[in-house]
């Protein structure tokens, strides 16, 4: 009975002043369980982990565990605010927290995220009330549940009014939380949380201007910070289409930079989805090598991007002056994961060549364009 329950309610889902002017996070954590492991080994050493915006893991340092404590002390580079960091070395599971000036108090209890509780920091403490809203959920589910399982005869709650009252009570609670969450993100709209946790548990279930509203809703302060970011572009994806601005999606360059497509506002640009392997894309690069040749007097007004789904840096640096793509300011850019490309999944590409012209703005202009009708779009666009 329990498990039916259960299955219903995973519907909801002085120092410190110091550490602040040095931009460094201490963290502290103690281990009330050290077998974590799929050994009887104690854990001797844990792995401190940023998720970048790709929602890789960088590994950025670690600590000797020693009588279940353990310390770190991560200087804080070029920071933007609270992030995501997680904690591993327990061969099955992680700890999440966020990281930011101030001495983090992590206890980790199970070595998965809700097993661990992160406090003493702004973001952490946040984080912790935040977690109490789909807390309340799930007790709020069970309570109704055993009450109706008390007042009903047995096998009540897999007949057919058992099951629609499961989903009442279920459907009720989770749009409850659901608005609890809002309220809460709301009122704490200059919190990393809210961008993050906006995107992550309430962009699916808003309406396109909904999304928009809320998007709004965040902190002027937090304009910066890649959660926010991230939120914009999930928000822009939904709805990709002639006249709308594009996601700014992230563009690794060949020269190590990382660029977006923000950098090239005032420029028409001309994004090219290709690949090394891709025959059509071969076919179509001599018509991308033409419309170069013809605007390259224009590189004040127009810029050609090439973003590469390759998944292997070699074949991809070489197939570009192998097919005569090495040219001055043609841009060239991957971040070499292939179909698993954020920037491809952002687009929604799902096939190549694909290409998108944007205005100066960044509006979309024209998709698809393909050999010489491409070039001529482009060069009447730049006469105008």
């Amino acid at each position: 009975m329990l498990q039916k329950l259960l299955l219903t309610c995973l519907m909801c889902g002085g120092a410190a002043l110091s550490a602040w002017a040095q931009q460094t996070c201490v963290i502290e954590g103690t281990f009330t369980n050290d077998r974590l492991r799929h050994t009887d080994k104690a854990i001797d050493k844990v792995y401190l982990n940023r998720m970048d915006e790709m929602e890789n893991l960088i590994l950025v340092d670690s600590a000797q565990v020693s009588d279940g404590k353990f310390t770190l002390n991560h200087a804080l580079t070029d920071y933007h605010g609270a992030e995501v960091y997680l904690l591993t070395g327990f061969d099955n599971g992680n700890s999440v927290f966020f990281v930011e000036p101030g001495t983090v108090t992590l206890r980790i209890d199970a070595a998965y995220p809700s097993g661990a509780r992160a406090t003493g920091t702004p973001t952490n403490d946040l984080y912790e009330e935040y977690k109490k809203i789909a807390a309340k959920c799930t007790q709020t589910q069970i309570d109704s549940l055993r009450a109706f399982q008390q007042s009903r005869p047995a096998g009540w709650i897999d007949s057919d009014d058992g099951v629609a009252a499961r989903a009442r009570i279920g459907g009720e609670a989770k749009m409850w939380t659901n608005l609890e969450r809002i309220r809460f993100l709301l009122d704490h709209n200059d919190s990393a949380l809210a961008p993050l946790m906006m995107r992550k548990e309430l962009l699916y279930t808003l309406s396109d201007d909904a999304a928009n509203d809320l998007r709004q809703s965040v902190s002027p302060s937090l304009e910066q910070h890649p959660y926010t970011e991230a939120f914009s572009n999930a928000v822009l994806a939904r709805h990709i289409d002639i006249g709308s601005e594009l996601p700014n999606i992230v563009m690794p360059t060949t020269d190590g930079k990382k660029l977006t497509l923000k950098d090239f506002r005032g420029k028409y640009v001309l994004l090219d989805f290709w690949a090394s392997w891709c025959g059509p894309c071969r076919r179509e690069i001599p018509y991308v090598i033409k419309l170069y040749n013809e605007t390259r007097d224009l590189k004040d007004k127009f810029v050609i991007v090439s973003f590469s789904l390759d998944n292997k840096q070699k074949s991809w640096l070489d197939a570009i002056p192998a097919m005569g793509m090495q040219l001055p300011d043609w841009v060239h850019a991957s971040d070499l994961h292939g179909w698993n490309s954020p920037a491809a999944q952002t687009l929604g590409i799902s096939a190549i060549p694909k290409t998108f012209l944007l205005d100066p703005d960044g509006k979309l202009i024209a998709v698809d364009l393909r050999g010489d009708l491409m070039v001529q779009k482009v060069k009447e666009l730049l006469q105008q």
